[in-house]
């Protein structure tokens, strides 16, 4: 079952970072990165992104 992201948050913690992902069930995901995860996480999110911004919208 996928939930759907209701809000997130990143904040420093100590050397790394807390990602902090909260669902729209409330379920709520605290997960610990360095600082190369998340650089890397936004790369893919940007290469992803623009990979779909010239896609047909799906139809679900």
């Amino acid at each position: 079952m996928t939930g759907a992201l209701a809000h997130f948050a990143i904040e420093r913690d100590g050397e790394n970072y807390r990602l902090q992902l909260v669902l729209e069930d409330g379920a709520v995901l605290n997960i610990i990165a360095t600082f190369e995860q998340l650089d890397l996480l936004g790369e893919e999110i940007d290469r992803r992104l623009d990979a779909d911004q010239d896609l047909p919208t799906p139809e679900f």
